[in-house]
């Protein structure tokens, strides 16, 4: 289990004053003091599900996204977890390697956001583009920030509606009918990319937009009085993360957002490695039978695979 103490800036602490129902109907995202360059932070842990829970349920009342409550707890049944039974709340997380220091980093492969600044890193779960609106890789800008956004859906999704029998109106006002929720940012990028808000929380952490990010409304609202025009945005496809934390190294894996994805194979996962062990010359002992299991589960849980100061078989 990790543990990482968290710490709030002046900044975010009068934010949460200000908001004081920022927290009331479930928790925040994630904010930590890195000013020490840790690479991984936060703490896994569990709860006993009662009668009514559904892990839905459970990942928007702790700040995590479908995808990875489902894939940190394969054995259960998602929809009806039954009474009493253990349920692991993914909340920690090996930082992407490259991320920006001060900007924000998006990696769809495990559904999750990162912000940072010279202090701090907040982390919250986000909702990507689907297989055939995927969300575009690469660096981008924020250059516009919306309260209460009219959404203009484009023709082609427009006519995706008409062809399932659905009418969708060329503008969409504000409101409870809006799918991006009450506040937008957009990318400098030819399309009309968006991160925003939703009107369907239960779609954090899932692939269901037509390539937007979407966030639980009270992230977006911490995430959008922080973003000034101008941020950096990069988006990256990342399943595969490593990292130390004292003395050992961890391997996190998620899911490949499609079977053709050149990051899902094993070899791709070794080469990593080593390449890390070679970079950090830490004289690491991998156990390769560890990081076989930890490829094959995909929980998307950061995994000890090594400790540091043994020789490199």
């Amino acid at each position: 289990m990790f543990l990482i103490v968290m710490k709030y800036s002046v900044k975010i602490s009068l934010f949460l004053l200000c908001f004081p129902s920022f927290i009331c109907s479930s928790q925040a995202a994630s904010i930590f003091d890195i000013r020490e360059n840790m690479e991984i932070v936060g703490k896994t842990e569990t709860i006993e599900t009662v009668y009514e829970d559904t892990l839905i349920d459970l990942a928007r009342a702790h700040n995590l996204g479908f995808t990875e409550i489902v894939s940190a707890n394969r054995s259960v049944n998602k929809w009806v977890p039954g009474e009493g039974t253990t349920v692991l709340l993914p909340k920690a997380f090996i930082v992407p390697s490259n991320y920006l220091k001060n900007g924000m980093t998006i990696n769809l492969a495990e559904y999750r956001g990162f912000f940072a600044n010279d202090e701090e890193l907040i982390t919250f779960p986000v909702g990507i583009g689907r297989m055939d609106w995927t969300t575009p890789l690469g660096i981008s800008k924020v250059d516009l920030k919306l309260e209460n956004p009219a959404w203009y859906p484009p023709l082609s999704v427009r006519q995706e509606y008409q062809e399932e029998g659905i009418y969708l109106a060329p503008v969409i006002p504000a409101g409870p009918d809006n799918p991006l929720g009450k506040l937008a940012m957009r990318l400098d990028i030819p399309g009309g990319y968006f991160i925003h808000g939703t009107n369907k929380p239960d779609g954090v952490g899932m692939q269901v937009s037509h390539g937007c990010i979407r966030l639980f409304p009270e992230d977006i609202r911490l995430i959008f009085s922080l973003t000034d025009i101008g941020l950096q945005v990069k988006i990256i496809n990342e399943p595969f993360k490593i990292g130390i934390l004292g003395n050992q190294i961890f391997l996190e894996i998620h899911d490949t957002l499609s079977p053709e994805d050149i990051n899902s194979s094993y070899k791709g996962v070794e080469s990593m490695i080593k390449s890390f062990v070679f970079d950090r010359q830490t004289g690491a002992t991998i156990d390769w039978t560890k990081v076989k299991e930890i490829f094959e589960k995909k929980t998307g849980v950061p995994t000890m695979i090594a400790e540091i100061g043994t020789k490199t078989r």
